[in-house]
This record gives C-alpha cells, structure tokens and sequence, in this order.
C-alpha cells in the first residue's frame, strides 16, 4: 500500500478514472522550457502527526530525435531517509515527447521499492492516425514483451502530466471534466480531471498562489475510500505548475506541496505577494 500511496504524487495525476468531458483546446506552444525544475514534498499524516516521507523532482531537458526537438521529462521519487526504515523507494521516470506535439516517442520506467523492482519501457512508432507502442517489462526476475496499437493522442504517465499544463483554460467552463487518454502497462485507460474553479492557497513554504482546483474521480479500492478524495491545485498563470495535491486515505491523509520551482517559461504571476 506504501508504494501506491507514494506513487500518486510521484505522477501527479495517476490512478484518476472518468469519462471524457468536454471538447477542450491545447495550447499550440508549450508552457514549459528546457531547464524547468521543480522539487515537491511528500508528507503523510499519521494520526495527529505529519510525516515528511519523502521528495519527488521534476526536470525538462532538450534533445533530439529524427531532426526534430524533443524533451526528455525525468521524474525521480524517493523516501526520506527516516521514513526508509518503514519502506524504501527509489523510482525514476522519462519521457521523451516532440517538443511541440508532446507526444511521446519513449518513455522508461525503474522502480526500487525494497525488494520489488521494476523496468519498463514503451518504444512509440507514429503514423497518421494511430502509434505503434513496442513494449518491454522486467518485474523481479519475470520478462516479457508486448506490442499495442493506440490512438496518436495516448500518452504515458509522465506526458500525461506535461500535456495536461498545455491545457487552454480559456475553453473550460468551471465544473468540466476534462478527459484525456492515458497508457499504463498494456492498456489505454479514459482518464478525467473536474475543474471546480479558483481558489488561493498558502504552501507550507509560506508563499501563496492563486490556483486553478481540480477533483479527479479516484479509483476507489485499498487506498482510496471515496472518489472524490483528492483535490489538484494548478498555479492560475500561463505555466500551470502544480502547487498542492492533498487527498484522504483510509489510514489518513497525504499531500505533494511545492518546495521549489525554477527556469519556468514565463514568471510565476499567480503568486501573491
């Protein structure tokens, strides 16, 4: 169950499940540049104590692929050195998308969580209208492979979370839900996010935004007791910087905070003085 809990704020926005909403727009340019970095705290409240368990950092870097500009998205996730007496988690994550379509064209993902590990990898093929996703697995000592056709808008869990910035807010009246497609292992899931509105709110930093809120519709099971148990807030500015992700547990709370973000494209405008 630790590896779960942790591995919702490491991607953000995994383990949401809805139907597609809205027809909404994508910007044509991205809102976020090569050098993007931003660092957030994970805690987990235990009774009337909160528990700082651990970090996870995002990082864009450039690259290329066939002549064209690609970023490769990292993602890296682990528990704090106290915590790691309970359970320990080394997990990264990459991504490389088109730098101005941010579809994927690979993506990798390592996970060390004591004695589980975990290779995967996706290798994407584009054609007109459809990818071919060439797919490798290693669980442990098991190794397989498997191939999928998907749609040319399917992306994995880290491209997912940077073509989801990318979204207009300009055509999403509040109470949408704003549906997207999304790969894990070997099956495409309709994911939704519901936009309910504006809100300011004060990091554990001290600095305050003014934030885009979201409530994703969960899936409900071990983790999760209700579907609407985890709130997203978004800075209201043109980068669209996840700032806060709070959500209710059955054996307490947890939350991803911003401890730091820097190289954003354009200023970070909806923080308050």
């Amino acid at each position: 169950m630790k590896s779960r809990m942790f591995y919702v704020f490491v991607l953000l926005f995994s383990l949401i499940a809805g139907e597609v909403g809205a027809q909404v727009r994508y910007k044509d340019e991205c809102v976020f540049q090569t050098g993007e970095s931003a660092v957030y705290n994970i805690y987990f409240n235990w009774g009337f104590i909160w528990i700082h368990a651990g970090d996870v950092t995002f990082n864009v870097k450039e690259s290329m692929k066939d002549g064209e500009k690609c970023y490769d998205l990292y993602v890296s996730g682990k528990t704090r050195s106290s915590f790691d007496k309970m359970y320990t988690i080394r997990d990264t994550f990459m991504s490389r998308v088109n730098a101005a379509t941010v579809m994927p064209s690979y993506y990798k993902e390592v996970k060390h969580e004591d004695s589980y590990y975990c290779n995967k990898q996706y290798n994407y093929v584009h054609g007109e209208d459809s990818a071919s996703v060439y797919m490798d697995f290693i669980r442990n000592k098991r190794h397989w492979k498997d191939t999928a056709i998907v749609a040319n808008n399917v992306n994995d869990l880290v491209s997912t979370c940077y073509k989801f910035r990318n979204l207009d807010m300009s055509t999403v009246p509040v109470n949408t839900l704003v549906g997207f497609n999304m790969m894990f292992d070997s099956e495409v899931y309709n994911l939704g996010l519901k936009y309910v509105g504006k809100e300011t709110i004060k990091l554990k930093s001290g600095k305050k935004y003014k934030a885009l809120k979201f409530v994703p519709k969960l899936i409900t099971g071990d983790l999760f007791k209700n579907d609407d148990d985890m709130t997203i807030y978004v800075s209201d500015d043109e980068n669209h910087v996840p700032l806060l992700v709070t959500a209710k547990i059955k054996v307490g709370s947890i939350k991803a905070t911003l401890s730091s973000v820097k190289n954003t494209k354009t200023p970070m405008s909806s923080e308050v003085d």
